[in-house]
């Protein structure tokens, strides 16, 4: 009985190492295209929508920075939107990237807008290390 007890308790250790050793790194990814992100950013009817998505992407990327600053990380910026730049513009400049990467249009949406940004507003050398997100930015 003895026996059975331990070698339940090592399988359970095991177990809970294994699970504990799983990567992070596996995450849902949206359904949406980057074909159909260009038609919903093309489309008057479904600019909000648009405007939305791509609203989303933006502050997930200046949340994550402000979470590295905080951690004191020295992850790579992935973009840098100044934030004079307008809704209009930042969609023109995501709609006229998609439109010169056709191997983007079958990728995931928010992996083609990363990558738009990334070209159309890069960072520089000097990445600011203050978080946008409390100077009050907004689109």
């Amino acid at each position: 009985m003895k026996f059975a007890s331990a070698l339940m308790m090592g399988a359970l250790a095991f177990g809970a190492l294994s699970v504990s050793a799983v990567p992070a790194h596996a995450q849902r990814v949206s359904k949406v295209t980057g074909k159909s992100l260009g038609q919903m950013c093309t489309n008057q009817k479904a600019l909000k929508l648009c405007d939305a998505y791509l609203a989303g992407v933006m502050d997930s990327e200046v949340w994550s920075r402000d979470y590295a600053v905080y951690q004191h990380d020295k992850a790579p910026v992935a973009f840098c939107v100044a934030p004079a730049t307008t809704t209009d513009q930042v969609r023109t400049a995501v709609v006229s990237w998609l439109k010169g990467h056709a191997d983007s249009l079958s990728q995931p949406a928010g992996k083609a807008v990363y990558l738009a940004l990334h070209e159309s507003y890069p960072c520089g050398d000097k990445v600011n290390s203050s978080s946008p997100a409390k100077e009050g930015s907004s689109q």
